[in-house]
């Protein structure tokens, strides 16, 4: 772990492998198999690393000079929450600063002791510090920060709108006066197609997928100035993405995504 990382936690993790910080939080994480990491390490950590970084992915293409602008004001130090298995805006951002020191998070474990092993590996030109903890519950000191990333990492968090808001209030803890939070955050734009698809499936609707309140009044209400907002961009979810693209596919039914770059600022 890096110094500039190590001196910000305000408590100590559980567990410490290969100098990355484990604080057990896996049951606010995505119930990853090995399965998955045979997938991850045998081709999609490297396809997906590869297409963000060569800016060849259609949804981070459409963003990059945005949040590469706001880098280029100031070269800082990033966390990146909820990184999954595209590891978020992470490539972008090494894509042209590949000396800034940064600390890629996930809830899950196996995640990041599976980006470890990738990373040593494949990676190893880049300062990328790993840990495991819940963005609802960072162990991170109050203030400590300049950045933090996230692409659809608060979209992800679980326990529907309050885990968003919990998730948004422990950035704006962490972040200095001034520091800013780069967001790609997703939302659904046919709720009545979700309910239709989930009946037809026969299974409830997942938690958290109608929204209480709008992103912007979220940000608001936690604290944060909004400076942009004004991009955005459509497409539909598809059977690769996840249960419910395939049930969608399966029964012929369209259900629309829309990704919105948010720079916030504290």
């Amino acid at each position: 772990m890096n110094e500039y990382f190590r001196s910000r936690f305000n408590r100590q993790p559980i567990e410490v492998i290969s100098g990355d910080y484990y604080f057990g939080s896996d049951n606010d994480g995505d119930n990853f198999d090995k399965n998955d990491v045979d997938l991850w390490l045998n081709g999609v950590f490297k396809d997906r690393w590869d297409k963000a970084f060569k800016v060849e992915d259609d949804l981070l293409s459409y963003f990059f000079t945005d949040v590469l602008d706001v880098f280029d004001e100031n070269p800082t130090p990033f966390m990146e929450i909820a990184c999954g298995p595209g590891m978020g805006l992470t490539p972008i951002i090494l894509s042209k600063y590949p000396d800034i020191v940064c600390l890629a998070t996930d809830a899950c474990s196996l995640l990041i002791k599976s980006w470890r092993q990738y990373i040593n590996h494949d990676l190893k030109e880049f300062n990328i510090d790993l840990a495991s903890f819940s963005a609802m519950d960072m162990p991170i000191k109050d203030n400590s920060l300049d950045m933090v990333t996230s692409f659809i990492g608060v979209s992800s968090t679980r326990s529907g709108e309050q885990g968003k808001i919990r998730a948004l209030k422990e950035i704006f803890r962490v972040l200095r006066k001034g520091g800013c939070l780069i967001a790609i955050e997703n939302e659904w734009s046919d709720i009545e197609a979700i309910k239709n698809v989930f009946q037809l499936w026969g299974r409830p609707m997942w938690a958290g997928m109608k929204e209480d309140t709008t992103w912007y009044e979220k940000f608001e209400k936690c604290g944060f100035t909004v400076e942009k907002t004004d991009k955005t961009f459509f497409r539909y979810l598809n059977r690769d993405d996840n249960e419910l693209g395939e049930q969608a596919d399966k029964y012929g039914i369209k259900i629309g995504l829309k990704f919105t770059l948010f720079i916030l600022r504290k």
